[in-house]
Formats: structure tokens, C-alpha cells, sequence
């Protein structure tokens, strides 16, 4: 009888395991068959933490998807303000505050961001862009059309090919 009650447990592992494996499938199959939104910067749909300063405010912008509590986010901020990358495309260095509860009150994130620091208190950036990772670099114009989005660990320098 032994035996026969582990061929049970067996069984069951096996089940719990196939039906969690189909889970996982359908939720990953339904997340990738979404239509998203394509991002768009307006800056009614996301709350100020710190506004942009006034000679930056009508520039194109580099927008980071930023965790406060991520260290990578704060790397990528310093590195883009390293090498100077929204400065040379004109635009202005602004950080987008992302799955953050409740409202923060200015985090200093290490670095200058003349764009403003923008709080996502809608979930926009996950629930309506389907974005995922931290430090992905947005670049709007200056009308908040998307130009392009730069991965957290692509080169600001290579523009998409037409």
C-alpha cells in the first residue's frame, strides 16, 4: 500500500504541475496578445513630483521609467547624464516614477533632471503601455510623441533604423 500511496502523490505533483504550467502559458499567451497603447507623454495622465525647470519645459524629453528603490534605475540616470545624452539631442533628462505606492515625496535620485520628475499614479506606464522593465528610456517629442524608446541597456547614440 506503500507503494501505491506515493504513486497517488506522484500523480497529483504531476497534475498541480501540468495545470500551473498551462496557467502560466494562458497568462503569458493573453499579456502578449494585448493591444497596448503606444506611450505618449501627456502630462495630465501622470502627477508632478517636481516640475520641469522652465527653460527645459518645452524641450523633447527623455523620460526614464524609474523605482526609486532600484539601484540599476539610478545607474542608468547617472550614465545618461554622464554622457550628456539628452543634452545633445536638445531634449531634457526626466524621470517617470513607477510602481510606487503611495504617492512619494521627492526622491533624490542622484542626479539632475532638468525635466521633471513625473509620478505614475495611474499605472499608465504598465497597464496601458504594457511596459515592464525599469530604466527603459522614453524619448518624446516635444508634443509627447513617441520617437523612440531605448532600452536600459542600448546605446542613446544608435537611432532605429527607418
Amino acid at each position: 500500500m506503500g507503494a501505491t500511496l506515493q504513486q497517488r502523490i506522484n500523480q497529483l505533483a504531476l497534475a498541480a504541475s501540468l495545470v500551473l504550467f498551462a496557467a502560466i502559458g494562458v497568462l503569458w499567451w493573453r499579456d502578449r496578445s494585448r493591444t497596448w497603447e503606444t506611450p505618449r507623454f501627456d502630462p495630465a495622465r501622470f502627477a508632478p513630483v517636481a516640475a520641469p525647470e522652465s527653460a527645459f519645459a518645452s524641450r523633447p524629453r527623455f523620460l526614464v521609467a524609474v523605482h526609486p528603490g532600484c539601484s540599476h534605475c539610478r545607474e542608468r540616470l547617472a550614465s545618461l547624464t554622464r554622457d550628456g545624452a539628452a543634452d545633445s539631442c536638445g531634449a531634457a533628462l526626466a524621470a517617470l516614477l513607477v510602481d510606487v505606492e503611495p504617492r512619494p515625496e521627492r526622491p533624490d535620485l542622484g542626479v539632475p533632471l532638468p525635466g521633471g520628475i513625473w509620478w505614475d499614479s495611474a499605472g499608465v506606464w504598465r497597464d496601458a503601455w504594457g511596459r515592464r522593465v525599469y530604466g527603459e528610456t522614453f524619448v518624446f517629442s516635444t508634443d509627447g510623441t513617441l520617437e523612440r524608446v531605448i532600452a536600459t541597456d542600448g546605446d542613446w547614440r544608435v537611432l532605429p533604423a527607418r
